[in-house]
């Protein structure tokens, strides 16, 4: 493969050449040569990490087959191989796949932060970014002359990975991410931590450093080639140090894999067909309302379950082993929530399966003593990874109406993490959403997330579950009833789990952590 090599600065005359010439396109010409020395100091760590990328996917034995020449900037490639920091390792993995979506569409994806972190949002927490500013900026505006196309939408972002459980610490990473066309058809969005950039300074304290990463990414007719690499320095976990610690050390909850799963996830989802409509409303309209509700739910969900939920919402009553939070926006009501994780003695698939049948029953136990709900909608994924009911249940009747409580549900998984989320929704808004298109509804999610204990993955024998609720309670209740309560509720729920479960799986059991 012949790749296209980059214009490398040689001396200082090189560099104010090249300053005058952007300066007559209008371009702000730094005061004195100090400054371009710390341009060509940044743009060369750029291209040390492109050449790392490429030299990855090389030694990985992908698509890739030649590492591009791009002058002499080894001792910086070297930089990114020193070892880790006291108390930190090297979390390393490369996975290639294809995804359905065109080039145009991955690149823009991972170009444009608000839509990396929307399409990838069972990973991606929460994100900033900015347009780099000072030598950075200048390094965005200016690549050398007959390279122009060196970097394209270079930008720092601030992100925090998320793996669905509440004791597990937040991801914090701060890192430069740049674009550049290798040959025609084939781009490479780059990833490396501000902390190689002597003279940025990032806003974010992070807690973990992303070496050099990111994504290859090349044309295959209507979908796309790519090569995954996730390259990060980051906290030792001891096994014994937590529950966690087998999941972070089997090196699956962040890897490449997942990520072009997730990523998979959100087109294989927007592409659902309709099984079950008995709603007399538009197809085009109730898909993209129940689309957007169920995005929000999950929103919602993943908010809950963070390690620190938002301080300006949630008053945190009580941790141990239950958290235990109180809504500060709830107006005229006194609304609590409930988060905890237990293990599940099965394989995740085995407890997604049982976990989807059971939702509605195990939030709502006044369902068990009407009839069965009606599916009334239906919306599923070829594949089976992704499906969105909504139950209805009649609840009061009259001679000239009938009124119904509705359960929306979405099921979802992917390679390492599946989602069981439902909500209570009206009547009212259940219209307001399928006939008018308005997706306004007050969600009050209920759910389950499900991830592998241990690292074999899906097949793993024991499931990690997070569970998070919320109950309406009366306001003359003290603290510590409000606490006993919750948690009460949380041992029922997670007892109704250990005896319906035993009763279809002799021998497993859940237990709450």
């Amino acid at each position: 493969m012949g790749l296209m090599g980059f214009h490398m600065f040689t001396n200082n005359t090189d560099i104010v050449k090249f300053y005058e010439a952007s300066s007559s396109n209008g371009i702000e010409e730094p005061k004195g040569v100090p400054k371009f020395l710390e341009m060509q100091e940044c743009y060369n760590i750029c291209m040390a990490a492109y050449k790392e990328v490429m030299a990855m996917a090389v030694k990985a034995n992908t698509w890739v087959v030649e590492v591009p020449l791009l002058g002499s900037i080894e001792e910086l490639q070297q930089m990114f191989r020193a070892p880790p920091s006291p108390g930190m390792e090297i979390e390393y993995s490369i996975e290639s796949g294809v995804v359905p979506f065109k080039l145009e569409t991955v690149v823009a994806a991972m170009t444009n932060v608000d839509e990396w972190a929307s399409a990838l949002s069972n990973i991606v927490h929460h994100r900033t970014d900015e347009v780099p500013s000072g030598v950075m900026s200048n390094l965005a505006c200016n690549t050398p002359p007959h390279t122009r196309d060196n970097f394209k939408g270079v930008k720092t972002i601030n992100a925090e990975l998320l793996l669905p459980m509440p004791c597990m610490p937040t991801r914090k990473f701060s890192f430069v991410r740049f674009l550049r066309q290798v040959i025609p058809d084939v781009w490479a969005v780059v990833d490396v931590s501000t902390d190689y950039f002597p003279h940025i300074d990032s806003t974010l304290k992070v807690n973990c450093k992303r070496r050099p990463s990111g994504v290859i990414i090349r044309r295959r007719d209507d979908h796309s080639e790519v090569i995954w690499i996730e390259n990060m320095e980051v906290q030792k976990c001891n096994v014994q140090d937590s529950i966690y610690s087998g999941v972070i050390n089997s090196n699956l909850a962040f890897g490449a894999k997942r990520w072009i799963s997730t990523l998979s996830t959100k087109e294989k989802r927007i592409e659902s067909r309709f099984v079950t409509l008995r709603l007399p409303n538009n197809f085009s309209q109730v898909r993209v309302a129940l689309l957007t509700l169920t995005r929000r739910l999950k929103k919602a969900y993943l908010n809950y379950i963070t390690e620190h939920p938002d301080e300006t919402k949630w008053d945190l009553l009580s941790d141990t082993g239950v958290q235990i939070l109180k809504d500060t926006d709830a107006e005229g009501k006194d609304n609590y929530m409930a988060v905890t994780t237990f293990r599940v003695k099965a394989t995740p698939s085995t407890v997604f399966n049982f976990l989807v049948k059971r939702t509605r029953e195990l939030q709502w136990s006044h369902l068990e003593e009407m009839e069965e709900p009606e599916e009334v909608i239906t919306l599923v994924t070829d594949d089976d990874s992704n499906c969105i009911t909504l139950h209805a249940k009649s609840v009061m009747q009259t001679e000239s109406a009938e009124n119904f409580e509705y359960v929306l549900q979405e099921a979802s998984r992917d390679e390492f993490c599946s989602f069981i989320i439902a909500s209570p929704i009206s009547q009212s808004e259940v219209n307001s959403a399928l006939g008018l298109g308005r997706s306004s509804c007050a969600l009050r999610p209920f759910g389950f997330s499900i991830i592998p204990d241990g690292s074999r993955g899906l097949l793993s024998g024991t499931s990690l579950v997070t569970m998070a609720f919320q109950r309406e309670l009366d306001a003359d209740l003290e603290t510590s009833e409000v606490i006993e309560g919750m948690s009460n509720h949380v041992s029922d729920i997670v007892g109704a789990i250990n005896e319906a479960y035993s009763a279809v799986t002799v021998g497993e059991e859940a237990t709450e952590l």
